[in-house]
């Protein structure tokens, strides 16, 4: 087994260990087997792994690839830390930012490190002393936060020391030690919280939305760069209220302006607060850690007891609505229930329909940089939501995949009668599930803005997605949906969506053109009606049931 340079410092601490109580050799065992699982498990912020051999995949270290990442956000803090010199300001944003990043990556990538169930179910029954056991976990923990800790906080403390001093760096060093004990415990009763009150799969639910959350944060995290700058150029004023006090990022800054003099009263109680509340509460977290333990008990139940019966109802009504047979009306529930269950496609998806909602935001707040209100509201920046039609092509192109594909076998026995049902049902369930939510609060914040004059270019905006939802299915929809492994999704498939993304531009020039005459606008959007109506009905005329098996066996 390959030694691991972690544990090789870690040995320097083995007579600690031993005045401790442990069983030093054992809890580095335990350590030597969990840090080289854990090479294999892929980082949220760099995705999917590439088609690699097996034998590469299994030798690299997926979390040390993963770093530079937040090397660039420790870059980021810089500009934020050395411009200027309210250090209440600065420092309030760069834990702040710090600590919205290091929770956000315990609970996304780190969950299965502080939640992991294999002791319970393997070293509790062997002759190995619980004592070593939480020992271990404890330190397997602190190992990683170690390592991201030092990678994102590294590039600003080497910073404060030349812009600041020495003070400020040590104040700067004990700080980030004293945040990294306040998130630890802060994650945990987070984890706790949840399995006291609801089930396993709960728990499993709030960690796949924060994956999502942490990926769209990636993807926009360049904006940070931009407002810092002009973040530490304003003359920020703070003006001290009680509420303060429940806000830690605060806490951690205020030791910053006793160094420069200041003895206010909002200063000394909030550095009392940064000092005695993570040790106070990391003391608390490992004498009830073996009550965490038992709760995570609940994590081997992989059932949920959550009923299902009040959302049943509403999608029964919803699947008679718009589907007009009932065979295409089940294709509609099937592919209504797997978007909205399946945890590894909503991981992969869910994060760039997140990002096409944003974007129109971005770049309608970026024009209000160089323009009022009222010069907003007389502009076209409303064709911004073109934008977030370009989720289409990959929500399509993912709808093959499922982590459950195992079960795809269902539709060669099934008596499916016609498989361009099957299909129409997806595509319709992808309109509901995905796209119209969006769609609709983007027009209601468009609409606030521009106006109630621009409601026929967003009927337009939303026909003309119809249609380019129909088209790129056409294009790369056609396998059986919900019946390929992640596995084969490999970056090649991006040459495959790239051609789909350029064929949005001719909707919007067009739209853009015409935008100026209104009989032009309502004429288009007639034709726009027909031609999908025409689409609906000869689109997959053509496929007959027996092509579904042969796709299947194809994928399988």
């Amino acid at each position: 087994m390959r030694e691991i340079r972690s544990l090789l410092v870690l040995d320097r601490f083995r007579s600690l260990f031993d005045k401790l109580g442990i069983d030093y050799a054992v809890m580095r065992k335990i350590l030597q087997v969990k840090l080289l699982m854990d090479r294999r498990r892929v980082p949220t912020v760099i995705g999917e792994r590439s088609k690699i051999h097996e034998e590469e995949f299994l030798e690299s270290n997926n979390f040390m690839k993963s770093l530079w990442i937040y090397g660039i956000y420790g870059a980021i803090m810089i500009p934020i830390i050395v411009m200027g010199d309210n250090y209440f300001i600065q420092m309030s944003l760069v834990f702040g930012m710090s600590m919205f990043i290091m929770m956000t990556t315990m609970i996304s990538d780190f969950s299965s490190v502080m939640l992991d169930v294999r002791d319970i179910s393997t070293l509790s029954t062997k002759p190995v002393d619980p004592k070593t056991i939480r020992m271990a976990k404890t330190m397997h923990i602190s190992i990683y936060m170690f390592i991201l800790t030092f990678v994102l906080m590294a590039p600003g403390w080497v910073a404060s020391i030349i812009r600041h001093g020495i003070g400020f760096g040590l104040i700067y060093l004990l700080e980030t030690i004293l945040m990294d004990m306040f998130i630890l415990v802060m994650t945990s009763i987070v984890y706790l919280v949840v399995l006291k009150l609801y089930d396993g799969e709960r728990l499993k639910d709030i960690i796949n939305y924060v994956q999502i959350g942490l990926s769209i944060g990636v993807a926009v995290g360049y904006q940070l760069v931009i407002r810092s700058f002009d973040l530490v150029q304003s003359a920020l004023a703070w003006t001290p209220t009680w509420w303060n006090f429940f806000i830690p990022p605060l806490w951690f800054a205020a030791p910053f302006e006793l160094l420069k003099g200041n003895r206010n009263g909002y200063y000394i109680a909030f550095t009392v607060l940064a000092l005695c509340v993570p040790i106070c509460l990391f003391l608390t977290y490992t004498k009830f850690m073996p009550a965490f333990e038992q709760n995570l008990i609940k994590l081997m139940h992989s059932q949920s007891m959550r009923s299902a019966k009040s959302s049943h109802g509403v999608i029964q009504r919803l699947s008679k609505w718009i589907c007009r047979s009932t065979e295409e009306q089940a294709f509609f529930r099937f592919a209504l229930r797997m978007l909205g269950s399946e945890r590894e496609f909503k991981l992969k998806v869910y994060p760039s329909v997140a990002l096409m909602a944003v974007l129109p935001f971005i770049f309608i707040f970026s024009g209000l940089r160089s323009k009022s209100w009222a010069e907003l509201a007389d502009s076209k920046l409303y064709f911004t939501i073109y934008l977030s039609l370009m989720m289409i092509p990959t929500v399509v192109n993912m709808l093959k995949y499922s982590g459950r594909y195992k079960g795809s076998w269902i539709y060669t026995v099934a008596p499916i009668q016609n498989i361009a049902l099957l299909h129409r049902g997806t595509i319709k369930a992808v309109m509901v599930r995905l796209f119209l939510p969006i769609y609709l609060i983007l027009c209601m914040v468009l609409i606030g803005v521009f106006g109630i004059t621009i409601i026929p270019h967003l009927m337009i905006i939303m026909f003309s997605a119809n249609l380019y939802l129909l088209l790129c299915y056409q294009w790369i929809g056609k396998s059986l949906p919900f019946s390929v492994s992640f596995a084969g999704a490999q970056q090649e498939s991006q040459w495959t969506i790239f051609p789909l993304v350029l064929l949005l531009l001719p909707f919007a020039a067009v739209h853009f053109g015409i935008s100026n005459n209104s009989y032009a606008v309502y004429g288009y959007m007639v034709i726009l009606v027909l031609v999908n109506a025409v689409m609906w009905k000869f689109m997959f005329r053509g496929t007959r049931p027996h092509d579904s098996s042969k796709n299947l066996s194809i994928h399988k």
